[in-house]
């Protein structure tokens, strides 16, 4: 017999089927649990609505928010002087070098420099790997080692 449990929406139940499914995985793992596949799709469907209360009840504990703005940047800002969203600011650095990077090019920094840039680059890739901007300069620093030699 189905569950009767109703979902929020539909992204509800995703995030739900996720963590359900990666419990089990986690659990076939370590002990003699079957895994998610093997289960029977009422088990899969009792674990899943089980995990959607689980997320229900890390939203309201103040654990984690569906509904988290994009995150922003530290220092750049918009117009108005408020952090624009970082995903924006890689938009705008490419777009800048799309228009203003077919110039002269200038020799500013010594091999010292320009590793210590790349390694600068590479932290901020780093500690943003999922995110555009992270991407955005992990590209930027193999395009200067290139260029430098490094």
């Amino acid at each position: 017999m189905p569950i009767a449990f109703h979902y929020a929406d539909d992204t509800e139940r995703g995030h739900a089927e996720k963590l359900a499914a990666t419990r089990h995985r986690l659990l076939h793992e370590g002990t003699p649990h079957p895994a998610w596949e093997e289960l029977t799709n009422g088990e899969r469907e009792r674990a899943t609505a089980e995990a959607a209360w689980y997320l229900r009840a890390g939203r309201r504990a103040g654990l984690y928010d569906r509904n988290v703005a994009p995150p922003v940047t530290s220092v750049a800002r918009g117009a108005d002087g408020r952090p624009i969203s970082r995903d924006d600011h890689e938009a705008q650095l490419r777009a800048w070098i799309e228009k203003n990077g077919t110039g002269e090019r200038l020799a500013l920094l010594d091999r010292a420099e320009l590793s210590v840039v790349t390694a600068l680059l590479n932290e901020l890739c780093g500690a943003l790997p999922k995110e555009r901007l992270g991407q955005f300069a992990r590209e930027m620093a193999v395009k200067l080692n290139d260029r430098g030699g490094v």
